[in-house]
């Protein structure tokens, strides 16, 4: 597949200032409009990063079962409160393959947590101990704020290319209840490949579906994935074109919240994961508003965000049979 859908933006001009951040935040529009998708060329530097972030970040898989178990939410141990915030096994019975951990705006901003509501989407994020994954939190903390700053400028910048006013689009993200998630894509075993019809490639270069199609249901999402690559976005036409794993850069894509925001004019288009011969990582962050922020949209009167992300979320397999209620028991 050639690259011809995905096109790649540096935003250098638009974190400088420079005079040429009107193309930067044009091309934005553009790709938004058009694909959906974009590679952005964004040093970790430029965010006040170091540059093995990622890789800080990553360390939480090499904690052992037990302590990922202690950290798992309610569906998949049945002694944890936690229920939207926490880590996800691999599901043996599904395509997608992976496993991760959902990490809330409390771990960048403490007073955020919520223990009163006992709405799941604003629970607290359960985090390994300091004797266990030491510095980890606090890499936690730092990578999330840069996402959530680097979020609040692709708004505005997208604002300003729409003709709208910039607060418009930033002003729901002031207490914003986004999801940093580290996700983990094991070598599948061989025997549930077997069971399987590879989607691209022959023989050593066979793939396999472990990420079924989906849009993300939030506003942007801030991706950075491996070397390992995988990532593929539906086109037009229906076929499946590469996302390629870039150096300094991340992958922006539009979710359905600012496709409806937007009457459908910013596109949330479909992706997949494919591979399962090879370890893969990704790091997204899903860029989100308030739970209770409005939404509104042409024709209907809108909808509150939390109740139609919990809606949806319904369709991914981490979250099938999960129900929002308060949760006081242990």
């Amino acid at each position: 597949m050639s690259q011809t859908l995905i096109p790649h933006i540096d935003l250098t001009p638009l974190l400088a200032g420079d005079p040429a951040r009107d193309e930067t935040r044009q091309a934005i529009v553009d790709a938004a409009c058009d694909s959906g998708f974009m590679t952005v060329g964004i040093a970790p530097s430029q965010l006040g990063l170091a540059a093995d972030i990622h890789a800080r970040l990553l360390r939480f898989f090499e904690l052992d079962a037990t302590h990922k178990q202690q950290l798992a939410r309610h569906k998949f141990e049945p002694a944890n409160r936690n229920v939207y915030r926490g880590y996800f096994p691999p599901q043996n019975e599904d395509p997608t393959w992976k496993e991760g951990i959902d990490l809330g705006p409390d771990v960048a901003h403490p007073e955020r947590a919520d223990t009163q509501s006992g709405d799941p989407l604003r629970e607290p994020t359960p985090q390994p101990p300091e004797s266990e994954l030491s510095g980890w939190s606090a890499d936690v903390a730092t990578y999330y704020e840069a996402m959530e700053s680097l979020g609040g400028v692709i708004a505005g910048a997208l604002a300003e290319g729409l003709g709208m006013p910039r607060e418009t689009l930033t002003r729901p993200f002031a207490h914003g209840n986004s999801t940093l998630r580290l996700i983990h894509y094991p070598e599948r075993p061989a025997e549930t490949l077997d069971a399987m019809p590879a989607v691209d490639g022959s023989g050593d270069t066979r793939r396999w579906l472990v990420g079924v199609p989906h849009c993300d249901n939030g506003f942007i999402t801030l991706l950075w994935q491996d070397q390992v690559g995988g990532l593929q976005v539906r086109t037009p036409s229906g076929d499946w074109e590469e996302v390629p794993p870039r150096e300094n850069a991340l992958v922006l894509n539009f979710g359905r919240l600012l496709s409806d925001w937007s009457g459908g004019r910013i596109q949330a288009t479909e992706h997949r994961i494919v591979g399962g011969t090879r370890s893969r990582h990704s790091i997204p962050f899903f860029f989100e508003p308030a739970v209770d922020a409005h939404i509104d949209t042409a024709g209907d009167g809108g909808y509150v965000y939390g109740d139609r992300l919990w809606e949806r979320m319904q369709a991914f397999v981490e979250f099938q049979g999960v129900e929002r209620v308060p949760r006081t028991e242990v």
